[in-house]
């Protein structure tokens, strides 16, 4: 008789069930009640079974008749006893993905760490505010064999003491910067509804929407794809007195920038320049160097559009000129119908056209046309950054009123950007992002439960569905 057999027959001798006896029949275990009775013609005893059902290590007794264990029969370590149960499989797929930040969070912030990655995981799915974390880590198994503090008033000091520690920060950005050359920059916002909060202040913003705002300035890395790092800053300061004080937070030499014509000045050139870091810069349409002649000799197709592209050295600088026709086209007929509703003068639609669907680089690179727009394209990367912070992470709007927190807060929103877009890297390379976004993965995988009960660990059935996103992900973390 296995063990296991003789485990459940005696924990049904304890609850005072008699006569229970085990056949097995093709190497399977079956459940019998057995008695003998006394036969008065034959006047010998005789035995008498009565078929009861089939025994399974994971459900109990499964009764006559029935896929389901008889409430009566099934194992008392499955229905009397107190049991636990967890979300597996999200649980472990966030620790793999984790996995390599969290020796460097234990260094940068060693009394805190457990904290922050409690925040992260529960944080990743949706928005909760601090006091429901502790209800929503309790659903989750515990990979990492941790021990956070998810009381409100600890994470509250959790936020304000990481928002506090610029070093602490640092060490992560520039532990995510390795890899990474061509760094990718922007600045965007987020809502305040606190206008005593600093750094939240009155700012312009493309919404034009009327609250207090912090700026966030945010570097992405073109080889990694992934995020490097995230600073608030006052809501009021333009995008160009950002970009200087953003890079010496890195140590960005030998750094290639790609960025947007909002930070294009001469003491932002001079000032990359110094920092022995090289650039791409989008020049403005009224730029002076659009009068520079440069003969647009190369072709290519970028995303079956034909770009026509030139370049033409200025001192220790370069500029890179590109045509698109279509674009020209585009931009043609907008002007036509800005003149048609009078919205702009006759002279200004002219000097518009002269310059529609030319677009101007300044760069102290030396690569070919080519080369240098596509280059810049990938700045939709950080774009797309943006967009997944504000609109899955859920960090557009602001409701906590201290300063320390708010740089918590969103550095905490930094750490879920990080992990979810590892996530969705390992969703693209497995070619699902048209059938998966990473919470669609999340959801499937937490399916996988681990229940626990008497020091006995048991994971849940696995459906084939999970079985097979696993093993197109790449990973491995059930039981075979």
């Amino acid at each position: 008789m296995e063990e296991w057999v003789a485990n459940w027959l005696g924990q049904q001798r304890q609850m005072g069930k008699k006569c229970l006896e085990i056949k097995y029949i093709q190497d399977k275990p079956y459940v019998y009640h057995s008695t003998s009775v006394y036969d008065r013609e034959t006047k010998k005893t005789r035995k008498v079974s009565r078929y009861l059902g089939r025994l399974t290590p994971d459900r109990g007794l499964l009764a006559k008749g029935s896929s389901r264990p008889s409430q009566e029969e099934r194992p008392m370590t499955a229905l009397q006893r107190p049991r636990s149960v967890y979300e597996y499989g999200n649980a472990h797929l966030l620790a793999l993905e984790f996995q390599d930040l969290v020796p460097v969070l234990t260094e940068a912030f060693p009394d805190h760490w457990q904290e922050i990655v409690a925040l992260v995981f529960t944080r990743i799915t949706r928005y909760l505010p601090l006091k429901r974390v502790r209800t929503s880590w309790e659903k989750l198994d515990n990979p990492l064999n941790i021990q956070p503090d998810c009381s409100p008033k600890s994470l509250s000091t959790t936020l304000r003491a990481i928002g506090d520690d610029r070093i602490g920060q640092d060490m992560i950005f520039q532990h995510l910067r390795t890899g990474n050359r061509h760094l990718i920059y922007d600045l965007s916002f987020v809502f305040s509804f606190f206008d005593n909060l600093s750094p939240a202040e009155w700012g312009h913003n493309a919404m034009e929407i009327a609250l207090p705002q912090v700026n966030l300035a945010l570097f992405s890395g073109r080889e990694t794809r992934l995020l490097v790092m995230l600073r608030p800053l006052p809501g009021s300061v333009k995008d160009v007195k950002t970009l200087l004080p953003s890079m010496d937070g890195l140590h960005l030499a030998d750094a290639i920038l790609i960025l947007d014509r909002g930070f294009i000045s001469g003491k932002v050139v001079e000032g990359i320049s110094n920092r022995e870091c090289s650039y791409l810069l989008p020049l403005r349409r009224d730029s002076v160097h659009y009068a520079t002649p440069i003969h647009p000799s190369d072709r290519f197709l970028y995303h079956k559009r034909l770009i026509r592209g030139g370049k033409r050295e200025i001192g220790d600088k370069t500029l890179y000129l590109f045509e698109d026709e279509d674009l020209r086209l585009e931009e043609r007929k907008t002007l036509f119908e800005r003149l048609s509703e009078g919205t702009i003068t006759k002279e200004i639609a002219g000097e518009k056209e002269e310059r529609a669907g030319r677009i101007l680089f300044l760069s102290n690179l030396d690569e070919t046309p080519q080369q240098i727009y596509e280059l810049y394209k990938t700045r939709d990367l950080v774009e797309k950054h943006f967009d997944t912070l504000k609109n899955e992470i859920q960090a557009d709007v602001l409701y906590l009123s201290d300063r320390s927190a708010v740089c918590g807060h969103l550095f905490v929103g930094f750490l879920c950007l990080y992990l979810y877009c590892k996530l969705l890297e390992r969703i693209k390379k497995a070619g699902l992002t048209a059938e998966y976004s990473p919470k669609d993965v999340l959801l499937n995988f937490s399916k996988v439960m681990r229940v626990s009960y008497e020091g006995f660990d048991q994971i849940t059935e696995v459906p084939k569905k999970v079985r097979n996103l696993e093993k197109k992900l790449g990973v491995q973390l059930f039981p075979k």
